[in-house]
């Protein structure tokens, strides 16, 4: 499901952005709060007639662990995002480093590591600002 520039689907694999963005807050790179930020800022940016009912629910919930566990109030599947390969997560891990800096979620990786592949796929943070736009300022 595509609802004005964003992909925003659970039911099939329309869902990359959606699926980014929950990979964002497993990872610690963002809040419960930035989450709503976000869902705030799709349906500023969405015709209100194609605003999700699952999008809606996502804020109502005050715990990641009930956003990322599938159940019918909100998401009945997490959406994946083909995007997401292996050395792009691990260049998520070093953005969260940067966005955070505390320690990254993986411990199979080194801060070094994936600092390291950060700068190797720097499409990572861009994607990353162009979703979250409104971190641009906590950023720099």
């Amino acid at each position: 499901m595509t609802t004005g520039p964003f992909k925003i689907g659970v039911d099939d694999d329309t869902g990359a952005d959606l699926g980014f963005v929950l990979s964002c807050l497993a990872l610690g790179m963002i809040s419960m709060e930035e989450l709503h930020q976000w869902v705030h800022h799709v349906i500023d940016h969405t015709p209100s007639g194609d605003i999700p009912p699952h999008l809606v629910a996502l804020l109502s919930m005050k715990k990641p662990s009930s956003v990322l566990q599938p159940h019918d109030a909100g998401l009945r599947r997490m959406p994946h995002d083909p995007f997401i390969t292996d050395d792009r997560f691990d260049a998520m891990l070093g953005l969260q480093f940067f966005l955070r800096r505390d320690k990254t979620q993986a411990v199979d990786i080194t801060q070094a590591e994936a600092e390291a592949a950060l700068r190797k796929n720097p499409e990572v943070a861009d994607r990353f600002f162009v979703l979250f736009p409104f971190l641009m300022e906590k950023a720099a």
